[in-house]
């Protein structure tokens, strides 16, 4: 059982307007403006093959800075209650958790649809191959620090916010997993929408320990470890 915060029924660290305008940039920024501007200088070759990562990571980057600076008030809750040593132990342990889990819902997918790995892993592989250090900083630095304070800061806080406990965990780890199977139903690979409940599942302990810390860092730090330890098995690959 999810022993709940009550703490996060009682106010939230941000005003609706700093949430609202850090889920439009991420959305609008991240999935049309920063693809158009790279594809745009691309074609006109300011760019070329080898720059293009280089360039769209930079891009990326300043998107993480804005996203941070819009929602700066939620970094500094419950800052003065997180004990280092305690919180680590937290971390490794929902992580063990997370793996466990992560193989029985693998191995049950790997008997439904027969298949290994999903594209989206496979394109991220791929893209590892011409550009490990993007790789590295998009999915150890970019996605857990954007996407906590987007599904566990602003969605999920704000469920809870009205008291919706079991809606929000459903919501943020739902959300969580659609944002990143949403490519394959726009590209017809309905199979890889399997993979969504690799992704909930993650989801859901993320959820778990931003619950039981009470602030974001924890949330962030397990996302960053979880995808450093994907990413040092490229490189082992």
């Amino acid at each position: 059982m999810i022993k709940f915060n009550t703490l996060f029924e009682q106010s939230i660290p941000f005003r609706w307007q700093q949430a609202l305008l850090a889920v439009g940039i991420y959305f609008i920024g991240y999935l049309f403006i920063i693809p158009e501007i790279t594809g745009l200088v691309f074609v006109l070759g300011l760019i070329n093959e080898n720059t293009v990562y280089l360039f769209n990571g930079g891009l990326i980057g300043i998107l993480l800075v804005l996203i941070i600076f819009t929602m700066h008030t939620l970094s500094q809750e419950n800052t003065e209650q997180w004990r280092r040593t305690k919180q680590i132990q937290e971390i490794l342990r929902h992580m063990l958790y997370l793996y466990l889990t992560l193989l029985a819902v693998n191995f049950l997918l790997g008997f439904v649809t027969e298949q290994l790995t999903s594209e989206n892993q496979a394109v991220i592989m791929e893209a590892f191959k011409q550009a490990p250090l993007y790789i590295v900083f998009v999915a150890v630095v970019f996605a857990p620090i954007v996407e906590e304070i987007l599904f566990r800061g602003i969605i999920y806080r704000s469920l809870r916010y009205f008291k919706l406990k079991w809606i929000a965990v459903l919501v943020s780890s739902v959300s969580f997993g659609l944002i990143h199977v949403y490519d394959s139903w726009f590209n017809a690979r309905y199979e890889d929408l399997w993979f969504i409940f690799v992704y909930m599942a993650i989801g859901l302990f993320l959820t778990l320990i931003y619950e039981k810390s009470g602030d974001i860092l924890s949330p962030i730090l397990l996302h960053m470890l979880y995808n450093a330890v994907a990413v040092l098995a490229l490189f082992l690959i």
